[in-house]
């Protein structure tokens, strides 16, 4: 399988000084390094495929972990950690126009969505309550607040709801679901995001 491009930047910095790393900057570089290849390949990912891709001997992983259970259990957290460590860096550019802004941030929240469902796989279903209830979403919410403000007078919703908005819709459009029907695309959830269901686009009437 070929390793997604994050992987192979970090395989090519760890090799050669992994053994000079603290044990804790090892676990998280390992666990970092990890997530894009459970995204991308599930639980069926092996730790010697880990170890390949990193550029390390595989006793190293169960050195630092003692078993692939921990190390997944180190990687979603470093997953959600991640995520909360981009959010005050901001969504996206509060200066873009308010369409732009929310096709963007639809796009964002995909990617976003597509980790956290590859995450959850990887969870025993009783662990996953008290991982996610760990991560709350005021941050998320905060950051949309803040990328939204310019557009305030233009929003149905005040600034503090427009987060659970997208929240909500985001996880709705992709979250695994039943039946035949295609989820919807970005360019329909931003539009619905926008105009909702019966409205029409701003400045008309």
């Amino acid at each position: 399988m070929t390793p997604p491009e994050s992987v192979n930047a970090a395989a090519a910095g760890t090799r050669g000084r992994a053994r000079a790393m603290a044990p804790e900057d090892r676990r998280a570089m390992i666990a970092e390094a990890s997530i894009p290849l459970f995204i991308e390949y599930g639980p069926g990912l092996t730790t010697r495929q880990i170890a390949e891709h990193l550029g390390i001997a595989e006793g190293t992983i169960f050195r630092a972990f003692g078993d692939k259970d921990s190390l997944i259990r180190a990687t979603v957290g470093a997953f959600f950690d991640q995520a909360r460590r981009q959010l005050p860096s901001g969504l996206v550019d509060s200066s873009l126009p308010l369409a732009e802004k929310v096709a963007l941030l639809v796009s964002n929240a995909r990617i976003h969505m597509r980790g956290v469902f590859a995450m959850l796989a990887l969870m025993d279903p009783h662990d996953i309550p008290s991982v996610v209830g760990e991560h709350d979403a005021s941050a998320f919410d905060e950051a949309v607040a803040a990328a939204f403000a310019p557009d305030a007078a233009e929003l149905s919703l005040p600034l503090d709801r427009l987060g659970v908005v997208v929240r909500m819709a985001t996880l709705a459009a992709w979250a695994p679901h039943m039946g035949g029907q295609p989820r919807l695309d970005e360019d329909e959830l931003s539009r619905f995001i926008l105009y909702g269901i019966a409205g029409q686009p701003r400045g008309k009437d």
